[in-house]
């Protein structure tokens, strides 16, 4: 079963999961303007959902804070800066020195055990 995508207008096969009720083909462009499509949709049948919430969520917040604050946990209120990247040595065997091209892949073995196919 073929469909026509509401968007492009391309003809695709929905997943079979969803069959009857996909609107959009694979495109990442159509995904986007279903998900906007439907986020309008919901925005417009539910019109003061996000009204006045500031001030509640922010009280919520402050009495959730003084909790935490008195068990010893706190609230993260901003996103942490991102760990520096590890530094690996890679040991190779002096005969592989020419073997080696561009990219070399490591997989975890264990908690700090890294092994390199290929």
């Amino acid at each position: 079963m073929r469909k026509r995508c509401a968007f492009c207008g391309r003809y695709f096969i929905p997943d079979y999961r969803v069959g009857e009720k996909q609107k959009a083909c694979g495109s990442e462009l159509c995904k986007k303007k279903r998900k906007r499509e439907s986020q309008k949709r919901w925005s417009d049948n539910n019109p003061g959902y996000f009204r006045d919430r500031y001030s509640y969520v922010k009280e919520w917040r402050r009495q959730k804070k003084m909790g935490r604050e008195l068990s010893g946990k706190v609230i993260q209120d901003e996103i942490a800066g991102s760990k520096s990247m590890a530094t690996y040595i890679l040991l190779i065997p002096e005969r592989l020195t020419g073997v080696i091209q561009d990219e070399i892949i490591l997989r975890r073995l264990t908690g700090s055990t890294f092994a390199a196919y290929g």
